[in-house]
């Protein structure tokens, strides 16, 4: 049985960890040639947010502007859709 999701009810049946991590895998390139300071910046900021026990998912939702400018920037549309499911499916 297939049930459809709804956000606003419980988060149930969405696989939000799951879409993070996808969008995450996905910056990897950009935080691995940090040519812009941004990516180090997020990679700390990350770092600090996973050791007081946050998730990708609002390490992303902190940086939501900021992610979307710079993926428009590089032309990753496909990133940029990705990110913009996750704020309306989890966020």
């Amino acid at each position: 049985m297939d049930e459809q999701a709804d956000r606003y009810a419980t988060f149930r049946n969405i696989d939000c960890a799951g879409k993070a991590q996808l969008v995450i895998d996905r910056l990897q390139p950009f935080l691995d040639a940090a040519e812009n300071p941004f990516w180090a910046y997020f990679r700390k900021q990350r770092a600090d947010a996973h050791a007081k026990g946050f998730d990708d998912l609002r390490v992303l939702h902190n940086y939501l502007p900021t992610l979307r400018e710079l993926l428009a920037d590089a032309d990753d549309m496909e990133t940029l859709a990705l990110l913009e499911d996750l704020e309306v499916t989890c966020m």
